[in-house]
């Protein structure tokens, strides 16, 4: 069982635009037995998928916002009507993973591989 020790609420919630996902800039891998892909390293930042305006903004776990950026595919930003549905980090933080969706049949869906950033 689990239980929460404190809540802190997030005080600027302007970079969040309808956030689906997590995910930790820097994995803890220091033991595959008890971390797993999703496992924040020691004070380490984290990522948000902003399906609202298909954003991801890095922040720290304050809340401190660090950084924001748009998602593009060739060149251009997702279309309105795409969506962000998830994102992940490679093992050593050096890309991120978004998947995203349409919901018109014949429209682009897949997964992105991006560069991580600061």
């Amino acid at each position: 069982m689990f239980s929460l020790g404190s809540v802190t609420p997030i005080g600027s919630l302007a970079p969040l635009n309808l956030p689906v996902d997590l995910a930790p800039a820097k994995r803890d891998t220091d033991d595959v037995n008890w971390a797993s892909n999703t496992t924040l390293d020691n004070g380490s930042d984290f990522y948000v998928a902003n399906r609202g305006d298909n954003t991801i903004v890095r922040m720290r776990q304050d809340g401190t916002v660090v950084a924001t950026r748009s998602v593009h595919v060739n060149g251009s930003p997702l279309h309105r009507d795409d969506s962000l549905n998830g994102i992940a980090t490679s093992p050593d933080g050096s890309k991120i993973y978004v998947t995203f969706t349409n919901p018109s049949p014949a429209a682009l869906h897949g997964i992105l591989e991006l560069p991580a950033f600061p």
